[in-house]
């Protein structure tokens, strides 16, 4: 639980970067989505910071764990990007709103992966 509640914190300042720099972008007039990939970007710099360092507190530094969180987020991007355009193109909400409600449901999925495979502390099977 006490790993979930660190998430949760270093979830919360990765969704006030990415909102805040979506909204700002998107002040600036370019495109939400494009708006959204960068906010992004943003946000999972941060997080792989603070995941590997405090909530999973991973001392390796190798490329197999960078490249496994990027790849969750890469996926979650994807997630969060349909997300927001099914809500804003279809359902007629507010890039804002849509924006809080899918990084929200994110966060819950990304907690998911980022346990279960980018920093599980599972030891290698080597056989009989």
């Amino acid at each position: 639980m006490t790993k979930f509640l660190k998430f949760g914190a270093v979830g919360i300042f990765n969704t006030l970067i990415t909102i805040g720099s979506f909204t700002l972008f998107v002040y600036l007039g370019i495109n939400y989505i494009l708006a959204n990939t960068l906010a992004y970007g943003l946000g999972t710099i941060n997080s792989f910071f603070w995941n590997k360092n405090w909530v999973f507190q991973e001392r390796s530094g190798n490329l197999t764990l960078f490249v496994k969180f990027v790849i969750v987020n890469i996926v979650m991007l994807g997630f969060n990007t349909l997300t927001l355009y099914l809500l804003v193109d279809q359902f007629k909400i507010g890039s804002t709103a849509a924006q809080v409600f899918s990084t929200f449901l994110g966060m819950m999925i990304n907690f998911l992966f980022n346990q279960k495979w980018t920093f599980s502390k599972k030891k290698p099977h080597h056989g009989i």
